[in-house]
């Protein structure tokens, strides 16, 4: 009789999602000892026990496509709750529903794809009685334990791309152009894009940056190298008096916060308070659809693969890591407690500002 598994991926969608689907559905189909399902919309499929069944046939065709054949949600049910906050009788229940879904099922175990909400949910239901292997799904790059999640270079790349058309339309009219990009808690993806961009200035929420020493770098600019500038902005960026641009209450998130507009506030300060012309740009979604490029397309494959091997050794309570251009597993906890940040004083940053990028701070 064969184990049955079952998939899901929960949270934004980001490219690479179908490629470690097929990659988990190929590796455990080999000796054709699994069956695995799918469930849509991460977490709701598995209590609404809406599901499809899998196979390499289907997954093959839909490899190298973005988004996710699986659909997806940040919004649903489950609780994601801090590790020491207890559940309420309604969360229990909730919990309860899709665990009796998941034990009627038959399920043997659940490979879970997602970022840090989804996986820190999935870390919880482990200690409920789950059985989770965690695959770190996010473009944003900032889950523990590994280098990089899937995802990542791809709305890198995007960004970049960005980046180097805004350089034509700044020079050709000497302009500030600003580009806005994801990065809710960290800013790897404007810092990665700005340093491959040739950005002049990256702002990013691990670095408050003071609006003035951004006017002192754009004159400095103006008066000895260029009229023209690039700064590229992580959507949470804030200023030395911990400021930064979001909607506290959001009916599509029910009252999350929501990040946004903190490029649009850059350019105001800067057609308020000098005499450049700034333009802001968000990039948006953008980040989030398209195509995996051929570097997610290859670190996808690499972690379904090893998921589905950690699946086939009942290592339950993992979550595969990218490290040293290397595969490996951690546990959940390691991966999820905490949030993957950019130190000020790495490599990356301090070779950044040697080549004259301004992080809108004092250095």
């Amino acid at each position: 009789m064969k184990k049955r598994i079952g998939i899901l991926n929960s949270g934004g969608d980001c490219a690479g999602l179908n490629t470690v689907i097929d990659a988990v559905v190929k590796s455990l189909s080999v000796n054709d000892e699994y069956e695995i399902i799918g469930f849509y919309r991460g977490y709701e499929g598995l209590l609404e026990g809406n599901y499809v069944q899998l196979d390499k046939a289907y997954t093959s065709q839909h490899r190298w496509i973005g988004g996710t054949i699986l659909k997806s949600t940040n919004k649903g049910n489950f609780p994601c709750k801090k590790e020491d906050e207890e559940f309420d009788s309604q969360e229990l229940e909730i919990i309860e529903r899709a665990y009796k879904n998941y034990t009627d099922l038959g399920l043997e175990g659940l490979v879970v794809l997602g970022g840090d909400g989804t996986l820190y949910t999935a870390y919880r239901l482990q200690k409920f009685g789950f059985n989770i292997i965690g695959i770190p799904k996010s473009i944003d790059n900032d889950l523990n334990a590994t280098t990089f999640t899937f995802g990542f270079h791809t709305a890198v790349q995007l960004a970049n791309n960005a980046i180097d058309a805004l350089h034509t339309t700044a020079n050709s009219h000497d302009r500030i152009m600003i580009l806005e990009v994801m990065g809710r808690d960290a800013g790897w993806i404007a810092l990665y894009s700005g340093v491959a961009g040739g950005a002049n200035i990256i702002l990013i929420p691990e670095i408050p940056f003071d609006y003035s020493e951004v006017k002192k770098f754009l004159d400095y600019r103006y008066d000895t190298l260029n009229k023209s500038s690039i700064i590229v902005v992580s959507e949470a960026a804030k200023d030395i008096y911990n400021e930064s641009t979001f909607n506290n209450w959001d009916p599509l998130t029910k009252g999350q916060i929501r990040y946004g507009g903190i490029g649009q506030k850059l350019a105001d300060y800067i057609n308020q308070n000098t005499n450049y012309e700034a333009r802001s740009t968000s990039l948006g979604h953008i980040q989030r659809g398209g195509s995996p490029i051929a570097f997610d397309k290859v670190i996808s494959t690499q972690l379904g693969a090893f998921g589905a091997r950690l699946v086939r050794d009942a290592k339950w309570g993992t979550m595969v890591t990218y490290n040293d251009n290397g595969i490996s597993e951690v546990s959940l906890d390691k991966g999820v407690l905490s949030l993957k940040l950019i130190d000020p004083n790495s490599q990356l940053v301090q070779i950044a500002r040697e080549i004259g990028i301004s992080f809108g701070n004092k250095s």
